[in-house]
């Protein structure tokens, strides 16, 4: 049984066949489940899923989960099927006055911990910068500062799919050692592409936030 479950409102294993989920339940059941509320409450609902035993209960994203009516919905069914005594811990960026009531609902005297947003959460002995650019200039910049510095790898993060690939086919144009991950992958692909980027066979990695 379970003695941890978190959940997300977006997973990037999605897409996995709910029977590969039931089997490792049945054989190896985890001590930490991550899921979104939807899989976990079927799981749970079809006896897959024992939830006798969870301690801790988790909202990652809690404020995208709880003001979808429909998740909030899912996420309430199996709140009800946890133990009373658990602890429930929620996480956000971005929690708007209107959402933490709804929260709180959840909790019993809770303790809020916030996060000066004018912090600067830096990690040590890493240097940052920026550079403002037009859009038309970002793709000649990229490729000059490839070229300019030494690199072990990279990884590039842009907003869209069709963003990932141009940027990566740009690359590869170039000679640049490249790959990219996106969505439109099937997910043995995506696993297949990441692997071959951490031991190194590419160099730069182009993608979205999905990994």
């Amino acid at each position: 049984m379970p003695k941890t479950l978190i959940f997300r409102s977006a997973m990037s294993l999605r897409g996995v066949n709910i029977r590969t989920h039931k089997e490792l339940l049945k054989n190896e059941c985890p001590h930490i489940v991550v899921g979104t509320p939807r899989r976990v409450l079927g799981l749970a609902r079809d006896k897959d899923l024992g939830l006798k035993n969870v301690r801790h209960f988790i909202l990652d994203e809690c404020d995208k989960m709880l003001e979808s009516l429909d998740m909030r919905k899912d996420v309430q069914d199996i709140f009800k099927m946890t133990p009373h005594d658990k602890q429930v811990m929620m996480f956000s960026t971005t929690l708007s006055k209107e959402i933490r009531p709804v929260c709180k609902k959840f909790m019993q005297d809770p303790m809020e911990i916030y996060v000066d947003d004018e912090a600067k959460l830096t990690l040590h002995g890493l240097v940052q910068h920026y550079i403002k650019l037009g859009e038309m200039e970002k793709n000649r910049k990229l490729n000059d500062l490839l070229d300019a510095l030494d690199f072990n790898q990279v990884v590039i993060f842009v907003k869209s799919v069709s963003r990932v690939a141009e940027l990566n086919k740009l690359l590869v144009e170039c000679n640049f050692p490249s790959i990219c991950i996106h969505s439109g992958m099937s997910q043995e692909e995506r696993l297949t592409r990441y692997k071959g980027f951490k031991e190194g066979l590419k160099r730069i990695l182009v993608a979205t936030d999905l990994v």
